[in-house]
Protein backbone atom coordinates (compact mmCIF):
# COMPACT_ATOMS: atom_id res chain seq x y z
CA UNK A 1 0.00 0.00 0.00
CA UNK A 2 1.41 3.36 -1.01
CA UNK A 3 1.64 6.16 1.49
CA UNK A 4 -0.84 9.01 1.05
CA UNK A 5 0.46 12.17 -0.62
CA UNK A 6 1.06 14.83 2.02
CA UNK A 7 -0.33 18.10 0.63
CA UNK A 8 0.03 21.64 1.99
CA UNK A 9 -2.50 24.14 0.61
CA UNK A 10 -1.53 27.81 1.02
CA UNK A 11 -4.37 30.16 -0.01
CA UNK A 12 -5.85 33.18 1.75
CA UNK A 13 -9.29 32.68 0.13
CA UNK A 14 -11.50 30.34 2.18
CA UNK A 15 -13.80 29.70 -0.82
CA UNK A 16 -10.88 28.66 -3.01
CA UNK A 17 -9.51 26.39 -0.27
CA UNK A 18 -12.92 24.72 0.01
CA UNK A 19 -13.00 24.18 -3.77
CA UNK A 20 -9.58 22.52 -3.71
CA UNK A 21 -10.61 20.44 -0.69
CA UNK A 22 -13.72 19.14 -2.50
CA UNK A 23 -11.77 18.43 -5.70
CA UNK A 24 -9.17 16.41 -3.80
CA UNK A 25 -11.90 14.50 -1.92
CA UNK A 26 -13.49 13.47 -5.24
CA UNK A 27 -10.20 12.77 -7.04
CA UNK A 28 -9.52 9.32 -5.64
CA UNK A 29 -6.00 10.43 -4.73
CA UNK A 30 -4.89 9.05 -1.37
CA UNK A 31 -3.78 12.14 0.51
CA UNK A 32 -3.61 14.13 3.71
CA UNK A 33 -4.35 17.85 3.47
CA UNK A 34 -3.05 20.67 5.64
CA UNK A 35 -4.36 24.17 5.03
CA UNK A 36 -2.73 27.56 5.64
CA UNK A 37 -4.70 30.80 5.30
CA UNK A 38 -1.64 32.95 4.56
CA UNK A 39 1.95 32.95 3.40
CA UNK A 40 3.57 33.26 6.83
CA UNK A 41 1.46 30.43 8.24
CA UNK A 42 2.27 28.30 5.20
CA UNK A 43 5.97 29.00 5.57
CA UNK A 44 5.82 28.00 9.24
CA UNK A 45 3.93 24.78 8.53
CA UNK A 46 6.35 23.86 5.74
CA UNK A 47 9.24 24.31 8.17
CA UNK A 48 7.60 22.20 10.88
CA UNK A 49 6.45 19.21 8.84
CA UNK A 50 7.33 17.28 5.68
CA UNK A 51 5.08 17.65 2.64
CA UNK A 52 5.24 15.92 -0.74
CA UNK A 53 3.36 18.66 -2.56
CA UNK A 54 2.54 22.32 -1.94
CA UNK A 55 -0.41 24.01 -3.66
CA UNK A 56 0.51 27.70 -3.54
CA UNK A 57 -1.79 30.62 -4.37
CA UNK A 58 0.03 33.16 -6.53
CA UNK A 59 -1.43 36.29 -4.95
CA UNK A 60 -1.01 36.21 -1.16
CA UNK A 61 -1.33 39.47 0.79
CA UNK A 62 1.74 40.83 2.57
CA UNK A 63 4.28 38.43 1.10
CA UNK A 64 6.43 38.09 -2.02
CA UNK A 65 5.26 34.92 -3.74
CA UNK A 66 8.58 34.38 -5.52
CA UNK A 67 10.46 34.72 -2.22
CA UNK A 68 8.08 32.25 -0.57
CA UNK A 69 8.54 29.86 -3.49
CA UNK A 70 12.33 30.01 -3.06
CA UNK A 71 11.95 29.32 0.66
CA UNK A 72 9.71 26.30 0.05
CA UNK A 73 12.16 24.86 -2.47
CA UNK A 74 15.29 25.58 -0.42
CA UNK A 75 14.38 23.60 2.71
CA UNK A 76 17.16 21.16 3.64
CA UNK A 77 16.33 17.52 3.10
CA UNK A 78 13.00 18.25 1.39
CA UNK A 79 12.01 17.07 -2.09
CA UNK A 80 8.61 18.75 -2.30
CA UNK A 81 6.82 19.61 -5.51
CA UNK A 82 5.24 23.08 -5.68
CA UNK A 83 2.20 23.76 -7.90
CA UNK A 84 0.96 27.31 -8.39
CA UNK A 85 -2.74 28.15 -8.22
CA UNK A 86 -3.93 31.40 -9.77
CA UNK A 87 -6.96 33.11 -11.17
CA UNK A 88 -4.87 34.96 -13.76
CA UNK A 89 -4.44 33.69 -17.30
CA UNK A 90 -0.96 35.08 -17.88
CA UNK A 91 1.42 32.89 -19.93
CA UNK A 92 4.41 35.12 -19.10
CA UNK A 93 3.72 34.79 -15.38
CA UNK A 94 3.45 31.02 -15.75
CA UNK A 95 6.84 30.94 -17.47
CA UNK A 96 8.46 33.03 -14.72
CA UNK A 97 7.04 30.81 -12.00
CA UNK A 98 8.20 27.64 -13.74
CA UNK A 99 11.69 29.10 -14.16
CA UNK A 100 11.66 29.92 -10.44
CA UNK A 101 11.10 26.25 -9.63
CA UNK A 102 7.34 25.66 -9.68
CA UNK A 103 6.48 22.37 -11.41
CA UNK A 104 3.06 23.36 -12.73
CA UNK A 105 0.65 26.29 -13.04
CA UNK A 106 -3.10 25.69 -12.59
CA UNK A 107 -5.95 28.08 -13.26
CA UNK A 108 -8.32 27.99 -10.26
CA UNK A 109 -11.32 28.12 -12.60
CA UNK A 110 -10.18 24.89 -14.24
CA UNK A 111 -9.37 22.89 -11.10
CA UNK A 112 -11.24 19.57 -11.43
CA UNK A 113 -10.83 16.40 -9.37
CA UNK A 114 -9.16 14.47 -12.19
CA UNK A 115 -7.08 17.42 -13.41
CA UNK A 116 -5.83 18.25 -9.92
CA UNK A 117 -4.94 14.61 -9.14
CA UNK A 118 -3.16 14.26 -12.48
CA UNK A 119 -1.18 17.49 -11.94
CA UNK A 120 -0.10 16.38 -8.46
CA UNK A 121 0.98 12.93 -9.68
CA UNK A 122 2.94 14.39 -12.61
CA UNK A 123 4.54 16.99 -10.36
CA UNK A 124 5.60 14.31 -7.87
CA UNK A 125 7.04 12.20 -10.68
CA UNK A 126 8.99 15.16 -12.08
CA UNK A 127 10.23 16.06 -8.60
CA UNK A 128 11.40 12.49 -8.00
CA UNK A 129 13.17 12.48 -11.36
CA UNK A 130 14.85 15.80 -10.60
CA UNK A 131 15.96 14.51 -7.19
CA UNK A 132 17.45 11.38 -8.78
CA UNK A 133 19.14 13.51 -11.43
CA UNK A 134 20.59 15.83 -8.77
CA UNK A 135 21.83 12.83 -6.76
CA UNK A 136 23.43 11.33 -9.86
CA UNK A 137 25.07 14.68 -10.65
CA UNK A 138 26.46 14.96 -7.10
CA UNK A 139 27.77 11.40 -7.29
CA UNK A 140 29.40 12.10 -10.66
CA UNK A 141 30.97 15.29 -9.30
CA UNK A 142 32.28 13.42 -6.26
CA UNK A 143 33.75 10.71 -8.48
CA UNK A 144 35.30 13.34 -10.73
CA UNK A 145 36.85 15.06 -7.73
CA UNK A 146 38.13 11.74 -6.41
CA UNK A 147 39.67 10.86 -9.77
CA UNK A 148 41.19 14.35 -10.02
CA UNK A 149 42.72 13.93 -6.55
CA UNK A 150 44.08 10.50 -7.44
CA UNK A 151 45.56 11.90 -10.63
CA UNK A 152 47.27 14.72 -8.70
CA UNK A 153 48.58 12.18 -6.19
CA UNK A 154 49.98 10.05 -9.00
CA UNK A 155 51.61 13.09 -10.58
CA UNK A 156 53.07 14.08 -7.21
CA UNK A 157 54.56 10.63 -6.68
CA UNK A 158 56.09 10.61 -10.15
CA UNK A 159 57.43 14.12 -9.59
CA UNK A 160 59.09 13.13 -6.33
CA UNK A 161 60.55 9.96 -7.82
CA UNK A 162 61.75 11.77 -10.95
CA UNK A 163 63.29 14.78 -9.20
CA UNK A 164 63.56 14.64 -5.40
CA UNK A 165 64.65 11.01 -5.19
CA UNK A 166 67.09 11.38 -8.07
CA UNK A 167 69.16 14.05 -6.31
CA UNK A 168 70.45 11.99 -3.35
CA UNK A 169 71.24 9.04 -5.60
CA UNK A 170 73.16 11.27 -7.97
CA UNK A 171 75.07 12.53 -4.95
CA UNK A 172 75.73 8.95 -3.83
CA UNK A 173 77.08 8.00 -7.24
CA UNK A 174 79.26 11.07 -7.57
CA UNK A 175 80.60 11.00 -4.02
CA UNK A 176 81.31 7.27 -4.10
CA UNK A 177 83.35 7.76 -7.28
CA UNK A 178 85.33 10.60 -5.71
CA UNK A 179 85.70 8.56 -2.51
CA UNK A 180 87.26 5.71 -4.49
CA UNK A 181 89.85 8.05 -5.95
CA UNK A 182 90.57 9.58 -2.51
CA UNK A 183 91.09 6.11 -1.05
CA UNK A 184 93.49 5.25 -3.86
CA UNK A 185 95.37 8.47 -3.22
CA UNK A 186 95.22 7.93 0.59
CA UNK A 187 93.80 11.42 1.18
CA UNK A 188 92.30 10.99 4.64
CA UNK A 189 90.72 14.47 4.83
CA UNK A 190 89.01 13.96 1.47
CA UNK A 191 87.90 10.46 2.46
CA UNK A 192 86.27 11.77 5.64
CA UNK A 193 84.51 14.59 3.81
CA UNK A 194 83.18 12.34 1.03
CA UNK A 195 82.09 9.66 3.50
CA UNK A 196 80.11 12.28 5.41
CA UNK A 197 78.51 13.44 2.16
CA UNK A 198 77.57 9.86 1.27
CA UNK A 199 76.01 9.39 4.71
CA UNK A 200 73.98 12.60 4.36
CA UNK A 201 72.76 11.65 0.88
CA UNK A 202 71.82 8.14 2.03
CA UNK A 203 69.97 9.58 5.04
CA UNK A 204 68.06 11.98 2.79
CA UNK A 205 67.12 9.20 0.37
CA UNK A 206 66.02 6.90 3.20
CA UNK A 207 63.88 9.61 4.85
CA UNK A 208 62.24 10.38 1.54
CA UNK A 209 61.51 6.72 0.84
CA UNK A 210 59.99 6.36 4.31
CA UNK A 211 57.72 9.36 3.70
CA UNK A 212 56.76 8.07 0.27
CA UNK A 213 55.90 4.66 1.66
CA UNK A 214 53.83 6.08 4.53
CA UNK A 215 51.99 8.56 2.33
CA UNK A 216 51.30 5.99 -0.42
CA UNK A 217 49.99 3.55 2.21
CA UNK A 218 47.62 6.22 3.48
CA UNK A 219 46.28 6.94 -0.01
CA UNK A 220 45.74 3.22 -0.63
CA UNK A 221 44.03 2.96 2.77
CA UNK A 222 46.32 0.14 3.89
CA UNK A 223 47.29 1.64 7.27
CA UNK A 224 45.08 0.41 10.09
CA UNK A 225 44.22 3.03 12.71
CA UNK A 226 43.68 1.81 16.26
CA UNK A 227 43.59 4.57 18.85
CA UNK A 228 45.04 3.89 22.31
CA UNK A 229 46.12 5.98 25.28
CA UNK A 230 49.51 7.44 24.37
CA UNK A 231 51.91 9.22 26.72
CA UNK A 232 52.48 12.49 24.85
CA UNK A 233 55.54 13.33 26.94
CA UNK A 234 57.21 10.02 26.09
CA UNK A 235 56.60 10.49 22.36
CA UNK A 236 57.83 14.09 22.50
CA UNK A 237 60.99 13.02 24.35
CA UNK A 238 61.71 10.41 21.67
CA UNK A 239 61.19 12.94 18.88
CA UNK A 240 63.29 15.64 20.59
CA UNK A 241 66.15 13.21 21.16
CA UNK A 242 66.08 12.32 17.48
CA UNK A 243 66.27 16.00 16.52
CA UNK A 244 68.83 16.97 19.18
CA UNK A 245 71.93 16.50 17.00
CA UNK A 246 70.57 18.56 14.10
CA UNK A 247 69.42 21.24 16.55
CA UNK A 248 72.81 21.31 18.27
CA UNK A 249 74.58 21.72 14.93
CA UNK A 250 72.52 24.88 14.34
CA UNK A 251 72.71 26.16 17.91
CA UNK A 252 68.98 25.75 18.59
CA UNK A 253 67.12 25.12 21.84
CA UNK A 254 64.53 22.35 21.96
CA UNK A 255 61.83 22.89 24.56
CA UNK A 256 58.93 20.58 25.48
CA UNK A 257 55.99 21.00 27.83
CA UNK A 258 53.90 17.83 27.75
CA UNK A 259 54.43 16.26 31.20
CA UNK A 260 51.49 14.28 32.57
CA UNK A 261 49.46 14.51 29.34
CA UNK A 262 48.03 11.52 27.49
CA UNK A 263 46.08 11.48 24.23
CA UNK A 264 43.99 8.97 22.30
CA UNK A 265 46.12 8.36 19.22
CA UNK A 266 47.95 5.85 17.08
CA UNK A 267 51.44 6.05 18.56
CA UNK A 268 53.46 5.52 15.38
CA UNK A 269 51.33 8.03 13.47
CA UNK A 270 51.65 10.63 16.23
CA UNK A 271 55.41 10.07 16.36
CA UNK A 272 55.69 10.53 12.59
CA UNK A 273 53.67 13.76 12.72
CA UNK A 274 55.75 15.27 15.53
CA UNK A 275 59.01 14.09 13.95
CA UNK A 276 58.13 15.81 10.67
CA UNK A 277 56.90 19.00 12.33
CA UNK A 278 59.89 19.27 14.66
CA UNK A 279 62.26 18.48 11.77
CA UNK A 280 60.65 21.24 9.73
CA UNK A 281 60.93 23.67 12.63
CA UNK A 282 64.62 22.89 13.04
CA UNK A 283 65.12 23.25 9.32
CA UNK A 284 63.64 26.75 9.14
CA UNK A 285 64.96 28.23 12.39
CA UNK A 286 68.10 30.35 12.48
CA UNK A 287 70.93 29.72 14.99
CA UNK A 288 69.99 30.83 18.48
CA UNK A 289 66.30 30.13 17.94
CA UNK A 290 63.91 27.83 19.81
CA UNK A 291 61.64 24.97 18.78
CA UNK A 292 58.84 24.15 21.23
CA UNK A 293 56.42 21.23 21.51
CA UNK A 294 53.57 21.64 23.98
CA UNK A 295 50.39 19.90 25.01
CA UNK A 296 47.50 21.80 26.58
CA UNK A 297 44.36 20.13 27.93
CA UNK A 298 40.99 21.62 26.97
CA UNK A 299 38.35 19.49 28.68
CA UNK A 300 38.16 16.20 26.77
CA UNK A 301 40.69 17.34 24.16
CA UNK A 302 44.40 18.07 24.09
CA UNK A 303 45.82 20.75 21.80
CA UNK A 304 49.28 19.84 20.55
CA UNK A 305 51.44 22.62 19.12
CA UNK A 306 54.85 22.68 17.47
CA UNK A 307 56.18 26.22 17.20
CA UNK A 308 59.45 27.84 16.24
CA UNK A 309 61.08 31.25 16.18
CA UNK A 310 62.19 30.75 12.59
CA UNK A 311 61.93 32.61 9.31
CA UNK A 312 58.15 32.17 9.01
CA UNK A 313 56.03 32.33 5.86
CA UNK A 314 53.93 34.94 4.05
CA UNK A 315 50.11 34.36 3.94
CA UNK A 316 50.15 33.14 0.32
CA UNK A 317 52.60 30.37 1.10
CA UNK A 318 50.67 29.30 4.18
CA UNK A 319 47.51 28.93 2.08
CA UNK A 320 49.31 26.62 -0.37
CA UNK A 321 51.04 24.37 2.17
CA UNK A 322 48.56 21.50 1.90
CA UNK A 323 47.65 21.82 -1.79
CA UNK A 324 48.74 18.95 -4.01
CA UNK A 325 48.71 21.12 -7.11
CA UNK A 326 51.01 23.73 -5.56
CA UNK A 327 53.63 21.62 -3.86
CA UNK A 328 56.79 23.64 -3.41
CA UNK A 329 60.07 22.96 -1.65
CA UNK A 330 62.15 25.52 0.18
CA UNK A 331 65.70 25.12 1.41
CA UNK A 332 66.24 25.42 5.15
CA UNK A 333 68.34 28.07 6.87
CA UNK A 334 71.42 25.85 6.48
CA UNK A 335 70.59 24.75 2.93
CA UNK A 336 68.61 21.65 4.00
CA UNK A 337 66.54 20.09 1.25
CA UNK A 338 63.05 18.63 1.42
CA UNK A 339 60.42 17.03 -0.81
CA UNK A 340 57.39 19.04 0.26
CA UNK A 341 55.72 15.72 1.10
CA UNK A 342 56.16 15.83 4.88
CA UNK A 343 53.35 18.29 5.59
CA UNK A 344 50.92 16.44 3.31
CA UNK A 345 51.75 13.28 5.22
CA UNK A 346 51.26 15.06 8.57
CA UNK A 347 47.88 16.42 7.52
CA UNK A 348 46.64 12.99 6.43
CA UNK A 349 47.98 11.26 9.55
CA UNK A 350 46.35 13.82 11.85
CA UNK A 351 43.03 13.48 10.03
CA UNK A 352 43.21 9.68 10.30
CA UNK A 353 43.32 10.16 14.08
CA UNK A 354 40.32 12.49 14.08
CA UNK A 355 42.14 15.83 14.19
CA UNK A 356 42.69 18.77 11.87
CA UNK A 357 46.16 20.19 11.25
CA UNK A 358 46.24 24.00 11.25
CA UNK A 359 49.09 26.44 10.79
CA UNK A 360 49.78 30.09 11.54
CA UNK A 361 52.92 31.93 10.51
CA UNK A 362 54.44 35.36 10.07
CA UNK A 363 57.62 36.33 8.24
CA UNK A 364 60.60 36.59 10.63
CA UNK A 365 58.37 35.72 13.60
CA UNK A 366 58.11 31.96 13.25
CA UNK A 367 55.52 29.28 12.56
CA UNK A 368 53.12 27.27 14.71
CA UNK A 369 51.40 24.02 13.74
CA UNK A 370 48.55 22.82 15.95
CA UNK A 371 46.03 20.01 16.12
CA UNK A 372 43.70 18.52 18.73
CA UNK A 373 43.30 14.89 19.76
CA UNK A 374 41.00 13.32 22.36
CA UNK A 375 42.44 13.28 25.87
CA UNK A 376 43.66 9.92 27.10
CA UNK A 377 44.12 8.41 30.54
CA UNK A 378 47.49 9.50 32.02
CA UNK A 379 49.78 6.57 32.68
CA UNK A 380 51.66 8.26 35.51
CA UNK A 381 54.93 7.46 33.78
CA UNK A 382 55.48 10.79 31.97
CA UNK A 383 58.87 12.31 31.97
CA UNK A 384 59.70 15.87 31.08
CA UNK A 385 61.62 16.62 27.88
CA UNK A 386 62.07 20.30 28.75
CA UNK A 387 65.00 22.34 27.65
CA UNK A 388 66.97 19.98 25.44
CA UNK A 389 69.62 22.64 24.78
CA UNK A 390 72.60 22.31 22.46
CA UNK A 391 75.75 20.96 24.04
Amino acid sequence: MTNPTRILLIDDDAVDRAAVRRALAKSGLAHTLTEAAGGEEGQRLAAEAAFDCVLLDYRLPGIDTFALLRTLLASEGEARAVLMLTGEADPDLATRLMRAGALDYLDKAEVTPSGLARAIRFAEARQAFQAELAAARREAEAKSLELDTLNRQKSLLFSIIAHDLRNPFQALLGLSEVLGKAVAARESASIERRAKGIHEAATQAYALLESLFSWASLQMDTLAVTLTDVDLDAVTTEVMQGAAEAAADKGLTLDASCAGIAVRAQRDMLTTVLRNLVGNAVKFTLPGGTVTVSGLSHGDEVEITVSDTGVGMPPGKVDDLFRLDRRTTTKGTAGERGSGLGLLLCRDLVERQGGVLAVSSAVDRGTTFRFCLPAGAPSGLSRTAAMLSPT
